[in-house]
């Protein structure tokens, strides 16, 4: 069995999952807002359900989907592609098929905590390389190239952009595929997020590297964040060496089998480059106007936050300057006022809040954040009292 010991609790998943259906103000969600089947239409999407066929579909997943994902990566078939069950299987399959008991690993941290999780429950040595606010959150390089040297590591995991930091990395990624070939360590990046950058270009995939420095590379991805489709439940696995899809497809088979066929229809309309580069361009404008939106109301609610701007994806990480407590600060909005922020604990960031800033109308968004402020102030000044 891939997993034969105990998953520890996965904070920010049952958090989310008790509150989200009865929360007043949605203020969790890491993705944009999601698109109806007629608004996708309306984008550019061409989907034809009436000639779909209801029955198993294939286990690797429909070879167009396939194939329009790996013309995304660029110089890889669509054999080195693998369809998951969103994201989330992604990173369970890469885990199960490709870490043993005792590998050791390097975790890139903060972060979502679903790999961390399961390397856990997989028994491998895990070393935590964590990022500073003292460098806008990015990568220290210094310190995992040194690690690398040291440990010789199965396996190098990574979040690109970073969540819930915002955070993007460019050249650090070209130091650590130097490194990696040297060693001959696995770099495998969840790069959920890529497409939904706010300052500056898309940087190139992992697997773009790979091909340059000569390493193995492994890359995850899905429809969830950037493209506002978290209800398809379509990720996949990309990698440069097809022997890495083989390892992940043979966990496949005791997981979720195959993809549905609904909405592998629906991923081959939006993955056509065309309507891709619209959700994106969509993503980019929400997320764009909605921080201005924070702005505004911050500067009416001076104290109450710090934010530290993101890079990348659709939420915010922001420090509260009078409590490390945010755990019993986020239990206490959704209690009294119905608002739903992550608790950094989720993170083992105490002391700060992630905030989703994902919705597609601004006058929603500025009310919801204008009641978030007065709900934190509120707080804060019986604290301090």
């Amino acid at each position: 069995m891939p997993f034969p010991y105990e998953l520890p609790p996965f904070c920010l998943e049952r958090w989310q999952s008790e509150r989200e259906t009865t929360a007043k103000i949605l203020l969790s969600e890491s993705g944009v807002e999601p698109l109806t089947l007629s608004e996708l239409k309306g984008i550019g999407a061409e989907i034809d359900f009436d000639s779909v066929d209801l029955g198993y579909g294939w286990t690797r997943g429909d070879p167009r989907l396939r194939k329009r994902i790996a013309e995304y990566y660029g110089d890889i078939n669509e054999d080195n592609v693998l369809i998951t069950n969103g994201t989330a299987e992604a990173n369970l399959l890469v885990v199960a098929g490709l870490i043993k008991p005792g590998d050791i690993v390097i975790v890139d941290m903060p972060n979502y905590k679903q790999v961390y999780g399961l390397l856990q429950a997989r028994s491998a040595e895990v070393y935590e390389a964590w990022r500073s606010p003292k460098n806008g959150w990015h990568l220290p390089v210094d310190e995992l190239i040194d690690q690398m040297r040291k440990m010789k590591p199965r396996a190098i995991f990574l979040t690109n952009p970073n969540n819930p930091t915002g955070a993007v990395e460019r050249d650090s990624l070209k130091a650590l595929a130097e490194e990696a070939e040297k060693v001959h360590s696995l770099i495998i990046v969840d790069e959920v997020y890529r497409g939904l950058e706010i300052t500056g270009e898309t940087p190139p995939s992992i697997l773009e590297l790979a091909r340059k420095y000569n390493i193995i590379a492994v890359s995850t991805g899905g429809l969830s964040k950037v493209y506002g489709l978290p209800g398809l439940r379509i990720g996949w696995i990309a990698s440069n060496v097809e022997g890495i899809i083989e390892r992940a497809w043979a966990v496949k088979d005791y997981t979720s089998i195959s993809p549905s066929r609904l909405s592998e229809a629906v991923a081959i309309a939006v993955f056509e480059p065309s309507v891709r580069r619209r959700l994106e361009e969509r993503a980019r404008g929400i997320v764009k106007a909605n921080l201005e939106v924070f702005k505004q109301v911050l500067e009416d609610h001076r104290g109450v936050l710090e934010p530290w701007w993101p890079e990348a994806g659709a939420f915010l990480l922001a420090r509260v300057p009078w409590t490390k407590d945010t755990w019993e600060l986020a239990q206490s909005i959704y209690a009294e006022e119905g608002i739903l922020v992550n608790p950094g604990e989720c993170f083992d960031l105490p002391g700060t809040i992630r905030i989703g800033i994902g919705h597609a109308s601004q006058e929603y968004s500025r009310m919801a954040y204008t009641k978030l402020m007065e709900a934190l102030r509120n707080i804060g000044i019986g604290k301090k009292a």
